[in-house]
């Protein structure tokens, strides 16, 4: 099937695991992929393996960074249909512990990251009737231990998501989030 085809999706988070998986997925499907993420490497070897992809290294926790992404994707291909949320990152620090640069580093990534992300995509999925998908995780529902800057981060997502989606129903866009449990990626 090519439930994509044609259509242009954003997804961060493209040099490895879910990313990556998402983005080949895509591609399969017919999407016109815009990848982003902040390890070029990774990125460079996603890019191999989906032709014609625009690959942008990005921090999406930096602001700056975000908007010349979704700038240069809208730029090449003339619109955007999806934003996928894919980037972030875990640690494990028993609560205590965790030195406030790791808690506030997990943060910007996950929870400002994905935020940026829809702050500078909605412009051009409300024209389009697009959609985002949000990556949260089963941590935002359930008590993790070691983990509480990651349940945080990923709690809010689902939140801010919750928040999106009935903000912008009436517009015509979509908002979702995806919940997964363990997955053995890098």
């Amino acid at each position: 099937m090519r439930r994509f085809e044609g259509k242009v999706v954003l997804v961060t988070g493209a040099a490895r695991g879910i990313g990556r998986a998402t983005a080949v997925r895509l591609a399969a499907e017919g999407a016109l992929l815009s990848l982003l993420d902040i390890n070029e490497a990774g990125l460079a070897e996603t890019g191999a393996m989906v032709p014609d992809a625009l690959i942008h290294r990005t921090d999406v926790s930096d602001p700056a960074e975000v908007e010349a992404a979704v700038t240069a994707t809208v730029g090449r291909f003339g619109r955007l249909d999806v934003l996928a949320n894919i980037a972030g990152i875990l640690r494990t620090d028993r609560s205590h512990e965790i030195r406030i640069e790791d808690w506030n580093r997990v943060i910007a990534i996950n929870l400002t990251g994905t935020f940026l992300m829809c702050r500078a995509s909605i412009p051009h999925l409300l024209r389009t009737r697009g959609n985002i998908v949000n990556m949260a995780s089963s941590a935002a529902v359930a008590g993790h231990p070691w983990m509480a800057a990651y349940s945080a981060s990923k709690g809010g997502i689902l939140s801010m998501t919750r928040a999106l989606a009935c903000e912008y129903v009436k517009d015509t866009l979509r908002v979702n989030a995806i919940l997964p449990g363990g997955i053995d990626t890098p």
